[in-house]
């Protein structure tokens, strides 16, 4: 058990060492994003206010219906602990050093995991006690049950067991074993999803079932030692990424455009991306959007009335809207702040090649355009026919989903220049500072786009389409401007900048 505390406080330490070195970095963002983020907070906590005041007009029905809370809360966290188990332990080359120590597997797994479920579980608390001091600065008095707090920490504690295991399962070869291990654990996390949806309804049994899967769980993960050991063998077996390219990802089509060498960038950059898992759950996770648009209108419709001063007809186009903001955010500014950090030692040989900076930026940008596309497109057109939107309406929100994708690839390509993060254990995440400062400066950007052109939509569609193409000029504009700084600040790095 000392060894196993040693590894946790050793992870720990190297964390809070990290984060408190990025914090002291950048003083006067860690207050602005601390300020968004408390308005933000606040008007989370106005919004279930109104959810609650007002029940006739959402499918739950009842004041009580804190299930669908539970629900995003336990897949967020799930989805969470399976990348950073993925970049902390099945990717990482320091599980090395662990594992050649005189200690045994099962000893090293449990370190790492307490170093994830404990982080994990003081974050949970830290949103509960922001929920409660907002409650109290608004006065909104909404009252949280025993229940409710009891699902809260079991989810807690499930989400960061599910996520490790199912992180560590996915990692297994061949595709077989892999498959027999998620089908049989898949049905626990079924259950789970379904039980955290329904949980106001009927807590005591939510209760009880999360605690068998608690012990179902805990069970299959303390004597999972062995798969913890074949997972990260399978992986350096065949993490390979010399495989034959998928000829349909080649791009030859783009030479005309860009270039012989700017498309082979962009191909490479594709094939190697999907290969990675945070680039996976990114794309998952906008196909998900696009998912529950379809689920919400089949379960909702059109409302009977306005929700609070939003008129009928604005209601899925500003759910569109949000969900084309979110999808872009994901797939370009997330994944382009990881474009040259995730190169690691690549790198040096990249900057060692006779080929242009810019060329290497117009490529990797044209690689997260590719990338974000079908994505932002499956949430686009289905809820567009679905809803029925005029056939100009719907080309404006083909307009509007141009003009995302360009102004956060600009800001994608460039934070992933000026914030280049080595450190392989991060896989070229920048540090959560610099996470939520291009989250802000990616919400202004997109709101002042799409602010004047929506706000012409309103008064005239031929205006409101006029004012959109010129906002994709402007905003294609923004993307050049960002592959140009981009260049200019991977000119500026050098031996020095790795690892810090």
């Amino acid at each position: 058990m000392s060894v196993t505390y040693a590894i946790f406080q050793a992870e720990l330490k190297s964390a809070l060492r990290k984060n408190f070195q990025a914090l002291k970095k950048r003083i006067i963002g860690t207050f602005v994003i601390f300020f968004v983020g408390t308005f933000f907070s606040l008007a989370c906590i106005r919004l279930i206010k109104f959810v609650i005041d007002n029940p006739q007009l959402f499918p739950e029905g009842s004041t009580q219906g804190y299930g669908t809370l539970l629900l995003i809360f336990f897949a967020l966290f799930t989805l969470r602990t399976a990348g950073i188990t993925y970049r902390k332990i099945i990717k990482s080359k320091r599980m090395d050093l662990h594992l050649v120590q005189p200690i045994t597997p099962r000893q090293v797994m449990l370190g790492m995991f307490y170093s994830i479920l404990i982080p994990n579980f003081l974050l949970s608390f830290s949103i509960l006690a922001v929920f409660f001091l907002g409650n109290i600065i608004m006065r909104s008095g909404i009252v949280i049950t025993n229940e409710f707090l009891i699902l809260y920490f079991l989810l807690s504690i499930l989400s960061s067991l599910s996520g490790y295991i199912f992180s560590i399962a996915g990692a297994l070869h061949p595709f077989s074993r892999k498959l027999t291990f998620l089908m049989t654990l898949s049905p626990i996390l079924v259950v789970l999803m379904l039980v955290a949806n329904e949980s106001h309804l009927y807590p005591d049994i939510a209760i009880a079932v999360c605690v068998v899967c608690l012990f179902v769980l805990s069970i299959f993960f303390y004597f999972m030692d062995g798969l913890f050991i074949e997972a990260l063998e399978a992986y350096k077996i065949h993490s390979s990424s010399h495989k034959n390219p998928i000829r349909i990802l080649q791009f030859n089509w783009l030479n005309s455009i860009l270039g012989v060498r700017a498309s082979s960038i962009c191909s490479k950059e594709v094939i190697s991306s999907i290969r990675e898992r945070d680039v996976l759950s990114s794309s998952f996770s906008t196909f998900s959007l696009a998912f529950i648009l379809i689920f919400w209108w089949f379960k909702t419709g059109i409302p009977n009335e306005p929700i609070g001063d939003i008129p009928i007809t604005l209601y899925y186009p500003g759910m569109l809207a949000m969900c084309l903001f979110i999808g872009a955010l994901l797939q370009c500014t997330m994944l382009g702040s990881t474009i040259l950090g995730v190169e690691g030692k690549r790198l040096w040989i990249m900057k060692s090649n006779p080929v242009e900076s810019v060329l290497i930026m117009k490529g990797k940008a044209a690689a997260l355009v590719m990338m974000a596309l079908p994505g932002l497109i499956a949430i686009w057109l289905p809820i567009c026919i679905l809803a029925q939107f005029p056939l100009k309406v719907t080309l404006f929100f083909g307009e509007c989903l141009l003009i995302l994708l360009f102004c956060n690839t600009g800001l994608g390509i460039w934070s992933g220049s000026a914030f280049a993060n080595f450190d392989e254990s991060d896989r070229g995440n920048p540090d959560i500072l610099v996470q939520f400062m291009l989250m802000g400066t990616s919400a202004l950007i997109s709101i002042f786009a799409l602010m004047i052109p929506g706000i012409l939509m309103l008064v005239n569609h031929n205006i409101g389409l006029i004012a959109g193409f010129i906002f994709i000029i402007m905003t294609f504009g923004i993307m050049l401007v960002g592959v140009r700084s981009a260049a200019s600040a991977y000119r500026t790095i050098f031996i020095d900048s790795y690892g810090v």
